[in-house]
């Protein structure tokens, strides 16, 4: 079956809402759009695609390399059509990032797809809005149109194919339905009843969070081959961790030229097989090893399916692991094909590598 990424995601500290209230599936912060699907965009991240729109202001942004030999490609998730700028170069769909946000009810946008992705879509009934079928009804591109690389598109734009499509931007009625016996249970022991998803990442709980297995992680670097990187730098004024290129240079977002950041970095170790057609990497989801970074912090963490297609996090003596709230970014990583994780201290130390 296919498995979703990770479970119940709330807040602590001083930007935390009231905890009855409601919380966002994919950051643990406030709910801006109730009932409403999780969208989500595949761009392309190939060392040439210096123009890439959305990518600063999408709550989750997830990276893998799916192909052998091809670049990696960049999901970007948003909490719903309605919070879509524009976004793209809009590229193949990938059904790794579909599994992954199969809690959240995705819907995928994409610029055609794989195989296996196409056999995903197929066998969950999952309709996807795609720039092959739909074309200029929802998609644009800056020079001429059917060899141009700079696809993009927006929730405006998408919002406008959907009916034609038979798509709905709202969550299912089962979903719905079983919000209401929710509802009804809690009006009869008297307190709120809340409708929402699953949630994208584990909950913090009264704030405490156990030692960091390193105090000082302010660099890091992923490496999917040796064509593929990224490389994030940890900002102390902002709390963010600034995104760049394989190249050294910022990762900007082309609709207002500021450089990616993320409150979360979760770099999440998966065994890989190459599947039947010797290209493509089938990643097992059920279980691995990681680290998540936050605040210029490094834990070192494990994690595993849960029950309701939800992934536990551990930190290294077993104990449940819950991360803070804001938006994050989230790779998956295979020593299959030789990926991995170098961190770096203030002073330019290798923590791990």
């Amino acid at each position: 079956l296919c498995t979703a990424l990770l479970c119940g995601c709330a807040l602590s500290g001083p930007t935390a809402p009231d905890s009855a209230a409601p919380t966002d599936p994919l950051t643990g912060q406030e709910l801006q759009y109730p009932g409403e699907r999780t969208a989500a965009v595949v761009i392309d991240n190939a060392a040439s695609s210096t123009t890439q729109w959305g990518i600063g202001s999408a709550s989750v942004v997830l990276e893998a390399l799916t192909e052998s030999g091809q670049p990696t490609s960049l999901c970007l998730a948003y909490p719903s059509v309605s919070a879509m700028p524009t976004v793209g170069p809009v590229t193949l769909g990938q059904d790794l990032y579909w599994r992954l946000l199969s809690g959240q009810e995705v819907l995928p946008i994409q610029r055609g797809a794989g195989q296996f992705a196409r056999n995903y879509l197929d066998y969950y009934n999952l309709r996807a809005v795609d720039a092959l079928e739909v074309g200029r009804n929802a998609f644009s591109c800056p020079a001429g149109w059917s060899n141009a690389p700079l696809w993009y598109t927006s929730g405006s734009a998408v919002s406008k194919v959907l009916d034609a499509l038979s798509i709905s931007a709202a969550l299912t009625e089962s979903r719905v339905t079983s919000a209401a016996s929710a509802a009804a249970a809690s009006a009869s022991s008297g307190s709120d009843a809340v409708l929402t998803v699953p949630a994208l990442l584990p909950q913090e709980e009264d704030g405490k969070l156990p030692d960091a297995t390193a105090p000082d992680a302010v660099n890091v670097r992923v490496c999917f081959d040796d064509n593929n990187a990224t490389g994030f730098a940890y900002d102390p004024d902002s709390g963010l961790y600034r995104m760049f290129h394989a190249d050294g240079t910022p990762q900007l977002d082309a609709n207002n030229g500021q450089q990616a950041g993320f409150d979360n970095l979760l770099v999440l170790f998966s065994a890989s097989a190459l599947r039947d057609d010797g290209r493509t990497y089938d990643f097992d989801l059920s279980m691995g090893g990681g680290v998540w970074l936050n605040g210029g912090h490094l834990w070192t963490i494990t994690w595993t399916q849960g029950q309701d297609n939800t992934l536990l996090f551990y930190d290294a003596d077993g104990r449940t692991m819950n991360i803070k709230a804001g938006t994050s970014y989230i790779a998956l990583v295979t020593s299959v094909t030789g990926q991995e994780l170098t961190v770096m201290n203030s002073s330019g130390e290798e923590i791990l590598g």
